[in-house]
């Protein structure tokens, strides 16, 4: 275990110190934006770039270097980045946002970690599966994980695997997972990134073959997850005690949010000077043009409304200690995904007024609609599984969320 570890900082920036950084950085970004779709992962450019404003440090731990920050943080730096990339908008809160998940790791496991890695990305992988089997000392797993974003320029991985038989068919059982933290050259990157959207996040598969972990880099995910995890004993911010799972869905609305802006502004930027192909009329004097416009403007507002009042909820929980209740579990997951289907109607829109123009792989409000419905896939925002549970509980209907049905009773 290392002894020695980073000095708290001298300066933590403000939230909108923060927020102003991500946005000095926008024209770099959105100059690059294209080279990081063809490269199909980030330039390193890119990654020095959010180093050197310190958009890695947002929720590691204050104890080692970190800023420690409140929660919503994420949401305001991430849309500000992905108005100029999606790809990197995207890395900077899913990604960059995970040493939030490794804080709340055993005391151990940080201890080893972060002294020896104070700048440190971290990638996950929790799609797909893999076995963990106990071994003396700790564990040997096997498994391949999909969606890895950012992990060629991680320092190291976080995957989630079932333990032995647990769970299976040789057991009745409920399985038992346990996430692990691997470091480079412990596991395997496969190339299997070829995506129409989000093409520069990289988001690999990650495979493991016959390694062992010691026990004290894994740890029970419900432990992981919960509002009582084995690291916050280190630290002094709520963001690494609260229960998991209602804050880790907002990682993905700050880029989708982003994204939205993104379009509306590179198709305001070039619709004004546009004239039809055919007979030179202005498009930005066409009252139709205008009026979609202004529909797509008032969904992207809508949305960070909702997404705000969300965040603050969040914030406001932790900072209080207390869980969010049944109907306000239900209520975020909801506007959540109701949030990311305003912006996405935004993007389409917008996307879909460009003509054969907006076609063009390197048409900027293609690459903003693309990025927007790859982020809108994402099974954290499915819009059945998150609209359902609401008719379900206002319908006398069990909902299958125990902290919800109990408001049946």
């Amino acid at each position: 275990m290392a002894t020695a570890r980073p000095r708290r900082p001298d300066h933590i920036p403000t939230r909108a110190e923060l927020v102003a950084a991500a946005r000095a950085l926008a024209p770099a970004l959105k100059a690059r934006a294209q080279d990081a779709e063809d490269q199909r992962q980030l330039p390193v450019e890119t990654i020095a770039d959010l180093k050197a404003a310190g958009l890695h440090k947002y929720f590691m731990p204050a104890r080692y270097g970190g800023f420690e920050m409140d929660w919503g943080t994420h949401v305001d730096v991430s849309q500000e980045i992905a108005a100029a990339c999606g790809s990197t908008g995207w890395i900077s809160s899913v990604v960059l946002g995970h040493s939030w998940i490794l804080g709340r790791f055993p005391p151990d496991a940080q201890e080893e970690f972060w002294p020896s890695h104070p700048d440190a990305i971290i990638a996950t992988a929790f799609a797909g599966g893999g076995r963990m089997e106990p071994v003396s000392g700790g564990f040997e797993l096997n498994g391949q994980w999909k969606f890895s974003s950012g992990v060629d320029h991680a320092d190291c991985a976080i995957v989630a695997a079932k333990v032995g038989d647990v769970g299976t068919t040789h057991s009745a059982a409920p399985p038992v997972f346990r996430m692990a933290l691997l470091m480079p050259g412990e596991y395997e990157i496969v190339d299997t990134w070829h995506a129409e959207g989000l093409k520069g996040t990289g988001s690999k598969d990650i495979k493991v073959v016959n390694q062992f972990v010691p026990e004290h880099r894994t740890v029970l995910s419900d432990d992981v997850t919960g509002n009582d995890t084995p690291g916050a004993v280190l630290h002094d911010s709520y963001i690494y005690s609260v229960e998991m799972m209602p804050y880790f869905f907002t990682l993905l609305i700050g880029p989708i949010l982003g994204t939205a802006q993104g379009a509306m502004n590179e198709y305001c930027a070039i619709t004004r000077e546009r004239v039809g192909a055919m007979f030179g009329e202005s498009i930005a004097d066409q009252v139709p043009v205008q009026t979609r416009i202004g529909e797509s403007q008032s969904e992207i507002q809508a949305a960070t409304a909702l997404v705000d009042r969300h965040s603050r909820r969040l914030h406001e929980a932790g900072v209080a200690g207390v869980d969010l209740t049944g109907m306000e579990r239900l209520d975020n997951r909801r506007n959540l995904a109701y949030a990311a289907k305003l912006c996405l109607q935004a993007c389409d829109r917008l996307s879909g007024m460009m003509g054969i123009t907006g076609q063009n792989g390197r048409n900027a409000v293609q690459r903003h609609f693309r990025d927007n419905r790859a982020m809108h896939s994402h099974g954290g925002i499915q819009w059945d599984a998150c609209m359902a549970p609401t008719g379900k509980l206002l319908l006398g209907r069990p909902t299958d969320d125990p902290k919800a049905d109990v408001d049946l009773d």
